[in-house]
């Protein structure tokens, strides 16, 4: 009597596990941001936008990045989860979504390096966008690697 041994699929557990928590944090970040350009919640971090006139007009801009950054962390969500069960379409969104991160990331750089000033160490969603560039790098050579599993 000869017994088959199934290989079972191994998965992206970090990966998918870092790209839930990314997807969490941007719905986060998103909603946060969206509510501070309608006026409806401004928390303290960004509170200058309330007292200056020049930045208050930058608030456009935060409300069009709130509705990507929620956008960006609906997909990440679905693209981490749908990874777990090694589904076909979880890893195209992946790509889709880290390629995303990196050209995000490669933007707020090039901002930052062109004008220093703008980058503030106490803004904790610069955070955000410099661990998602580092994912996003790291992620899309992780899946080229693995890609046979979701065959």
């Amino acid at each position: 009597m000869s017994q088959k041994i199934e290989k079972k699929k191994d998965s992206n557990e970090l990966l998918n596990i870092i790209m839930i928590v990314l997807g969490l944090l941007y719905l986060f970040k998103g909603v946060m941001d969206f509510l501070a350009w309608t006026g409806i919640i401004v928390p303290a971090w960004l509170a200058d936008f309330a007292t200056n006139p020049d930045l208050a007009a930058a608030l456009t801009v935060f409300g069009s990045q709130g509705l990507i950054s929620i956008v960006l962390g609906f997909w990440c969500l679905v693209a981490g989860i749908g990874m777990f069960r090694e589904e076909e379409y979880a890893m195209g969104m992946g790509f889709v979504v880290l390629s995303i991160m990196v050209v995000q990331g490669l933007t707020a750089f090039i901002g930052w390096g062109t004008n220093p000033a703008t980058f503030d160490l106490a803004y904790w969603p610069n955070y955000i966008i410099i661990v998602a560039f580092i994912v996003g790098i790291l992620g899309t050579f992780w899946l080229l690697y693995t890609y046979k599993r979701y065959d």
